[in-house]
């Protein structure tokens, strides 16, 4: 009776376990047949942890990605990331790029709208409707880490905390601002990115347009 049970347990878990890489093939299907690559094929120093692939590092407490571990992007905006990556490098050997997210479908774009709309958040979930430049796979949210993969200080940032710690981190940016070294550190990601050709988002230090939006629109499919 004991192995039964024992074999029953190992099919839930060989089940469930397959459907989650056939959740994860699904999504990065979508990106393969929409013609993009993985930033890994152009760069490999490039860092990735997808926040939105793992449950304990977004607000949203959701893995919408299905534990995807690939950064996927249009094929000329890796080639800027690249870019910005070699810049980086030579300013600060020991310092790296991490992508926090890259090309997103819309339909998570819409559920994570649909959780923030109504708060505080909700500028930072662009409106499904007409698309976020994440849903063209020309957008990036980044930041970086040291050669032991911690993050530089960068102050008030929405991720890897829970919706608790972003209100309260909200909160004493808005009303403390930046140290020295928090400004500094943005400054630096900005350069980089910005010769490397992106377009940085005001209100958001971490994310940047490879492309602007409206030749975007006009060149690519928004990834349903």
């Amino acid at each position: 009776m004991p192995s039964k049970i024992l074999l029953s347990l190992v099919c839930i878990f060989l089940t469930f376990s397959a459907k989650a890489v056939s959740d994860d093939m699904s999504i990065e299907k979508q990106f393969i047949q929409a013609g993009l690559i993985d930033i890994h094929s152009i760069d490999p120093t490039i860092q990735v942890d997808l926040v939105n692939s793992n449950a304990s590092n977004n607000i949203f407490r959701e893995n919408f990605y299905n534990g995807l571990t690939r950064a996927y992007l249009q094929e000329e905006v890796a080639h800027q990331l690249s870019l910005a990556q070699s810049i980086l490098k030579n300013i600060h050997p020991d310092y790296s790029i991490l992508i926090m997210d890259a090309a997103r479908p819309r339909s998570v774009s819409r559920k994570m709208f649909e959780k923030m709309q109504g708060t505080r958040f909700e500028h930072y979930v662009a409106h499904p409707d007409s698309g976020s430049m994440h849903n063209y796979g020309v957008a990036v949210d980044v930041t970086l880490v040291d050669n032991l993969g911690n993050r530089i200080d960068m102050g008030f940032i929405p991720f890897y905390q829970n919706r608790f710690s972003v209100y309260f981190g909200y909160a004493y940016y808005k009303k403390f601002g930046l140290s020295d070294t928090q400004k500094n550190n943005r400054q630096l990601l900005q350069d980089i990115m910005s010769q490397a050709g992106f377009i940085p988002l005001s209100h958001e230090w971490w994310h940047f347009d490879g492309i602007h939006k409206d030749i975007a629109r006009e060149r690519f499919n928004i990834i349903e």
